[in-house]
């Protein structure tokens, strides 16, 4: 019964979206070339304002000098198991099937 309802609540609205962008699109083609094409200049250009200003206002953390100096050297060093710093772990599927592929090539040769 909820999923239904559900169901039936994203249909009301996937249809109401559409009716008002069919009804935006066709306010926008109304519209004089020049001027549609300007609006949509001047929307671009907020946007892309918007993304540069998203760089000012929040920008990259910097790490200090020390974990990087850090990273560098485990990077250089194996790990106990013998495994380096940033080596995925292979899961027991791929191992068993890199040994059935190794044992056909051995048999072919």
């Amino acid at each position: 019964m909820k999923n239904g309802k559900n169901l039936q609540d994203k249909k009301i609205f996937t249809e109401g979206i559409d009716k008002w962008i069919k009804e935006a699109d066709l306010e926008d083609q109304s519209l004089d070339p020049v001027i549609r094409k300007r609006k949509w200049v001047l929307i671009l250009c907020f946007l892309f304002v918007l993304f540069a200003a998203s760089f000012i206002w929040n920008p990259m953390i910097r790490l200090p000098e020390d974990a990087i100096d850090l990273s560098r050297e485990q990077e250089k060093l194996p790990y106990k198991n013998g495994t380096y710093g940033f080596e995925m772990p292979v899961d027991s599927f791929e191992n068993h099937l890199k040994t059935n592929i190794h044992e056909k090539l051995s048999e072919k040769e």
